[in-house]
């Protein structure tokens, strides 16, 4: 029975290290005393192996590389600092063993290779050509929207007042249209570069694809593309202000010509009803002289003493004078002198 007892203790000691679980995502490499032994185990499920063989699991996904930022110049002797990621996976995982082992080590073997590839492609582009994408320099959002009514904003040109950029080259192309420069094709020669490297250090990997993240200007590129950014949005608001006086001069003639129009119509107005008013004071003079003739050349009399003559004021006129009659021919006037003091007279 101990015997027995034994027997079982030790077959199912050989029975569990015969046998192992791989998972979906996961690939198995066997290895005896540290020689991979056959290909790797990449269908998913349990698996037998020798008792005395070991089991080496990778991942088999893609898994994503991050370096650090990478101080580079470019071919215009313009120094850049680009920061790039990168996503690769495991494809021959016996090589991968026998070359890396660990998965720590890939990444550590990648920051060379993909920082020497940055650097080396890098450098065979201007800066403009790592900077831009394609030979567009300026759309009009649809949702740009200055304090204006429409037809105002249909005057504005906009494409000749911002001109950001287009002094710069354009990116070159092939007959096809296809860009040969630009970032697109500057994170392709990248990665074909990478991949080249990685294919002659036969190290089992597969380098999926590489993404810039961030690509920063030194001081002194920050300084002119500061400035020239500046330049053109001071150059579009006198732009815009420019159009702002235009259409305020405009506007200000239309209201002096309208102003001049409606003065002009006052004025013939005024003359007209002052005129008309004219007439009917002559008429109205007419009338009362044609009524009374003495009485109304007594009343211009008066009037024309109470004018000449002021407080404390004295007139010397002969005895001759016009001014005079009234006194000397007061007695032979047909006028009632009574009846006009008491207020009584109709025609007063």
């Amino acid at each position: 029975m101990v015997a027995g007892l034994v027997l079982l203790a030790v077959g199912a000691l050989i029975a569990v290290n015969s046998m192992y679980i791989v998972n979906e995502w996961q690939q198995g490499v066997v290895t005896r005393f540290g020689e991979v032994v056959g290909e790797p185990v990449t269908e998913a499920g349990l698996q037998f192996k020798m008792p005395y063989h070991r089991v080496q699991i990778y991942d088999k996904r893609l898994l994503r590389w991050d370096g650090s930022p990478t101080s580079t110049i470019t071919r215009d002797r313009k120094r850049v600092q680009i920061d790039v990621t990168a996503r690769w996976r495991i494809d021959d995982a016996r090589r991968f063993r026998e070359a890396i082992n660990l998965e720590g080590e890939a990444d550590r073997r990648l920051n060379s290779i993909i920082d020497s590839a940055v650097r080396n492609r890098i450098g065979q582009f201007d800066l403009y050509q790592v900077i831009r994408s394609s030979n567009r320099i300026l759309e009009v959002d649809e949702d740009f929207e200055i304090a204006m009514d429409e037809a105002e904003m249909e005057e504005i040109d906009l494409d000749e007042i911002a001109t950001l950029g287009a002094e710069v080259e354009e990116l070159e192309r092939d007959d096809e249209g296809n860009y040969l420069a630009g970032r697109p094709v500057v994170i392709d020669h990248i990665l074909e570069a990478a991949r080249e490297t990685l294919d002659d250090m036969d190290l089992g990997i597969h380098l999926q694809d590489i993404l810039i993240k961030q690509l920063n200007y030194t001081s002194e590129i920050e300084e002119t593309v500061f400035a020239q950014m500046n330049a053109e949005l001071n150059k579009i608001s006198a732009g815009i202000r420019s159009h702002g006086q235009r259409r305020a001069e405009e506007r200000l003639g239309e209201m002096e010509r309208e102003l001049a129009t409606i003065n002009s119509r006052a004025l013939e107005r005024a003359a007209r009803i002052r005129g008309q008013a004219d007439a009917e004071a002559t008429t109205t003079y007419a009338d009362a002289y044609n009524r009374d003739p003495h009485f109304y050349q007594f009343l211009r009399t008066l009037e024309t003493y109470e004018d000449i003559l002021g407080d404390n004021s004295r007139l010397v006129i002969g005895t001759d004078s016009p001014l005079f009659g009234l006194f000397k021919d007061l007695a032979t006037m047909e006028i009632d002198v009574e009846e006009l003091r008491d207020g009584n007279r109709d025609d007063d």
